[in-house]
């Protein structure tokens, strides 16, 4: 009898035993499949990956073509010995970035991407191609910060979020979109490096012969800068423009991890600037000294070496209007002291046309405050 009834006790425990796992398996959550792969893949989607996702859509190819012209002689078909001159034009393509900041067809970019264009071509991610149809009219640039707006004929474009400038952290991961290879691949999506914010408010000032540009509170940054990348968004880790990717300090011409970009609060506000006046290129007529010594102060019989001496000015200009004279020290611009040539320009950076500066000079031991009209640079300016 006990033989006969270990079948019927097991069949009940088995029985007994599925019914818990069952009973467990409804009150346990249920795992996703991709909870339970490797962490590595899981961690891929981070937040560079969403920031580019966000941004990439927004960045722009700018294609420039411009005409160079060279003096040549050509020799004469029938006198072996004699030649005529003729002019010779050679178009010259060229690349650079941009972005969307407006969804009504603004882009900004850097003027050096621009300079000298008379053709124009912005390139979107997704192969749409712009033309932009009077360059002299649809580019607007602003010489001395190299930017520049450009407008095409769009609506409804993506716009990027730009970040708080207040609140760029040395240290944090910094990603520069561009388009470097735009005239030696076909494909329009941008490409992208990564670094870090390495410092922030640094200063340039470019000599006349590298474009005479003046850089102030510049972002460096070690992600790659490279050429194309010119007038791109510099990007943190949240998907927000902090900067407009400009130039790299560089002895071989590639990237050494030295890289600079204009702070997105000073850029944005050009743009708004350029699109409200177009482009106004003022002129004020005088030049400075780069380097007031205090021996050159005393031999100048000026009081102070603290300022930036005027060395010349032009005639029938805003400053000869305006009473100055080679030999004067600019110490205020407005409400801004001046200590170096540096000041007086970033004191003019933000100037239009017909905007009225008050300037005080040092001339010898005498103190005074001249009013200057900002007015339109003659072409030959």
């Amino acid at each position: 009898m006990v033989w006969r009834s270990q079948p019927i006790a097991i069949l009940l425990l088995l029985l007994v035993i599925t019914a818990c796992l069952q009973a467990q398996e409804k009150a346990s959550p249920k795992i996703p499949a991709e909870a339970t792969r490797d962490p590595i893949t899981t961690s891929r989607r981070n937040a560079i990956v969403k920031a580019i996702e966000k941004v990439a859509p927004s960045v722009v190819g700018v294609t420039t073509t411009t005409v160079e012209e060279y003096q040549v002689r050509y020799p004469h078909p029938f006198w072996e010995y004699f030649y005529y001159p003729g002019v010779l034009q050679e178009k010259r393509p060229s690349i650079g970035s941009g972005f969307v900041i407006r969804e009504d067809g603004y882009i900004l970019t850097n003027h050096h991407v621009v300079e000298g264009a008379q053709e124009i071509t912005v390139t979107f991610a997704d192969g749409r191609s712009f033309n932009v149809e009077d360059v002299r009219k649809d580019v607007m640039v602003d010489r001395q910060m190299d930017l520049a707006v450009i407008r095409i004929n769009a609506r409804d474009l993506p716009v990027v979020e730009l970040g708080d400038p207040e609140d760029v952290i040395i240290g944090e991961w910094a990603i520069a979109l561009g388009n470097p290879f735009g005239l030696l691949i076909e494909d329009p999506k941008p490409t992208v490096t990564v670094g870090v914010i390495s410092a922030v408010n640094r200063n340039f000032r470019l000599e006349q012969n590298e474009g005479g540009h003046i850089y102030q509170d510049m972002i460096q940054t070690d992600a790659s800068i490279n050429p194309g990348n010119s007038g791109g968004p510099l990007v943190n880790s949240i998907g927000q423009v902090i900067g407009t990717n400009t130039f790299i300090l560089s002895k071989s011409g590639g990237s050494l991890g030295i890289g600079f970009a204009i702070p997105i609060h000073r850029a944005a506000e050009v743009a708004r600037k350029l699109i409200e006046g177009g482009s106004q290129e003022f002129w004020t007529g005088f030049w400075l000294h780069a380097n007031l010594t205090p021996w050159l102060a005393h031999a100048l019989g000026l009081a102070s070496s603290s300022g930036a001496l005027i060395t010349r000015v032009e005639d029938n200009s805003p400053a000869s209007r305006a009473k100055l004279s080679p030999g004067d020290l600019v110490i205020r611009v407005n409400s801004r002291r001046v200590r170096s040539d540096e000041d007086v320009a970033e004191a003019f950076r933000n100037g239009r046309v017909g905007e009225v500066f008050t300037v005080q000079i040092l001339r010898g031991r005498r103190q005074f405050d001249t009013r200057l009209v900002l007015e339109q640079a003659p072409l030959n300016q």
